[in-house]
This record gives C-alpha cells, structure tokens and sequence, in this order.
C-alpha cells in the first residue's frame, strides 16, 4: 500500500508573518502604532528665542 502525503498550506497570516520577519521586522512589533510625536508650539520657540539671543534672531 503506498502512502498519501498530505502537504499543508500556511494560513494568509502565516504567509504574513514569515514575509515580516524574513524582511526584518520583529513580531513583537506587529500592530503596534507608531508613537505620538510632541506638538511643538513654534510661536512660542520663537518667543523663547528672541528673549535668548534678542530682536534680530531668526
């Protein structure tokens, strides 16, 4: 009697996952947002700058 072998197909997500992590990217990282930059206020750098270096700064 001659043995069937029953090959498996990765799921889509596997396939995801094994392309990030071939491109370099850990798994740990994988749906996570990027972190918030802080706002920055420019009027007020630009105040701060003028009482640090005097009128003509810019």
């Amino acid at each position: 009697m001659k043995r069937t072998r029953i090959k498996l197909q990765p799921t889509p997500a596997q396939r995801k996952r094994d392309a990030l992590v071939r491109a370099g990217i850990a798994p740990s990282r994988f749906g996570r947002r990027k972190p918030a930059q802080p706002h920055r206020d420019r009027k007020r750098e630009a105040a701060r700058g003028e009482r640090k270096h005097g009128k003509d700064w810019e």
